[in-house]
């Protein structure tokens, strides 16, 4: 089993470092509302068409989840690593148990998302499956989860 350093440095080789530090935030964000220029990386799922994810914001989404600690399953770091089973897994049992308005369904379905936007089908299945859900209290969802059906990756 890879370890969090060995995880971690597979993705700054694949995705190099993004530096947080005085960093202004993305201008890949696009969107209507002011209230999302502020969101935070694992809000994007929910907010973001499926072609507005560039490497960068799936290295920024992933940095953000390696320092969370919402999740407490053993597959957590191979998730957030780009594993689409566990990552699907681990985002099924948490809808499942806290349902769509938790802090932790938006960190399980961020692991989710980086792998569809890296073109994994079963990840982009859970994602309309995911934003189907959260279309019954978030309207913006649904036109996502159209989106999302016509995504090619």
């Amino acid at each position: 089993m890879a370890t969090t350093l060995q995880l971690g440095e597979r993705m700054r080789s694949t995705y190099g470092s993004v530096d947080q530090g005085n960093q202004r935030p993305s201008t890949n964000i696009r969107s209507s509302l002011a209230g999302r220029l502020v969101a935070p990386p694992t809000n994007w799922w929910r907010m973001r068409s499926p072609y507005d994810f560039s490497k960068r914001d799936v290295r920024a989404i992933r940095e953000t989840l390696f320092r969370t600690d919402l999740v407490e399953d053993a597959n957590w770091l191979r998730a957030v690593g780009g594993d689409a089973a566990d990552a699907i897994g681990i985002a099924l049992k948490a809808l499942k148990i806290h349902g769509m308005r938790n802090p932790l369904s938006d960190a399980v379905m961020s692991a989710v998302l980086c792998c569809a936007v890296e073109g994994d089908p079963a990840a982009k299945v859970a994602m309309l499956s995911a934003l189907g859900r959260r279309a019954k209290i978030d309207p913006i969802c649904h036109g996502l989860r159209l989106r999302w059906l016509n995504a090619r990756f």
